[in-house]
């Protein structure tokens, strides 16, 4: 059999925070390269890696960001290699750090050649403080959600492993590798590689940890971002099995939004007009849905148990998702582009 080679890709703009901790996560691991893409950072990101004996080099005339900046290092430092089925391309965020035996577990995978991509399950970095611990909430349901599917909805950006092959049927297909056309460049870069026969998993075991938005605001743009990139590639797209799910999913967390509104004016007129009444049917679906939030967050101990009990502190930060992916709706009947927004 013949040994897999692992080259990690790290796109990184003014990282100089985090991107150590990156890195030594990813030495520990034992990824055979680990090639940086400084991208108009402005801070000691290129000499912090140039000690850690890794191959950096800065973007030229990046306007694409995330995506140019990869794009740039697949460019720059793939095109030569040979064996691109037993060559694995391991795309990570600077901002996180792989757990250990992340590689030797994603690595096996698709070496067994059952897979030939593998996402990572992420989890908060930080969970101090309400708008993060929320995050962590969210992001542990998430976690349970995908191990009992089975399913890959986006092969995440913070950490994935990527058959060099599938990037190569990808850029044949459309003429390049990640679109540096979409502010959501992983959801992009998933629903190609499904189109190119992609077998992709998200394992539990195979995790790492990325970074928590600090304030309201910048998790409102975070989201209102994520949200706007998959209305542009689900609406952009045509119609095939992939993309009819991913339209299906748009159509639903519509319908959520609306009802979730409908159910907060109606309450909060009844309540105002003092025409509340107990009513046996709906207590009976509300005691369901708060044993749902308790139930999903049962191994998290007693703190996440109260949280999900009492509901309204979720519900507040429920809230805030739903305002941030009306505000996208907004901007795609506008058409505006979107923006990044970095930390």
């Amino acid at each position: 059999m013949v040994k897999s080679y692992v080259t990690a890709i790290i796109p990184a703009h003014n990282e100089a925070l985090v991107i150590k901790d990156c890195i030594t996560s990813l030495i520990t691991n034992g990824c055979d390269e680990i090639v940086v893409a400084n991208d108009n950072s402005s801070d000691e990101t290129y000499n912090i890696c140039l000690e850690l004996n890794v191959t950096v080099f800065n973007t030229v005339n990046n306007t694409a960001r995330k995506a140019g900046a990869i794009n740039q290092a697949l460019k720059k430092y793939l095109n030569k290699s040979i064996d691109i089925d037993n060559h694995y391309i391991l795309i990570v965020d600077a901002d996180t750090v792989i757990s250990q035996q992340w590689l030797i577990k994603s690595r096996d995978l698709i070496d067994s050649n059952d897979f030939d991509a593998v996402g990572s399950i992420f989890h908060a970095d930080n969970n101090v403080g309400y708008l993060r611990y929320m995050q962590y909430l969210e992001w542990e349901r998430y976690s349970s959600q995908i191990s009992g599917l089975q399913k890959v909805f986006v092969l995440t950006g913070t950490a994935s492993l990527i058959r060099l092959s599938k990037l190569h049927d990808v850029h044949k297909k459309n003429g390049f590798f990640y679109d540096e056309h979409c502010i959501t460049e992983d959801f992009a870069m998933t629903i190609d590689l499904k189109e190119v026969g992609t077998r992709m998993i998200s394992p539990v075991s195979v995790n790492c940890k990325t970074e928590t938005m600090p304030s309201v605001k910048l998790l409102f743009l975070q989201r209102r971002r994520w949200y706007l990139g998959a209305m542009q590639q689900v609406f952009s797209r045509k119609l095939t099995k992939v993309t009819l799910f991913y339209l299906f999913q748009q159509i639903m967390l519509c319908v959520s939004v609306i009802s979730f509104g409908l159910v907060l004016f109606a309450d909060t007129y009844l309540l105002v007009e003092n025409q509340m009444k107990m009513n046996l049917f709906w207590l009976f679906i509300l005691l369901l849905f708060v044993f749902e939030r308790v139930y999903t967050v049962w191994s998290l101990g007693w703190k996440a148990r109260v949280i999900a009990l009492f509901l309204l502190p979720e519900l507040i930060y429920t809230y805030i998702l739903q305002i941030s992916y009306v505000a996208a709706i907004l901007q795609f009947l506008s058409r505006s582009k979107g923006t990044w927004n970095h930390i």
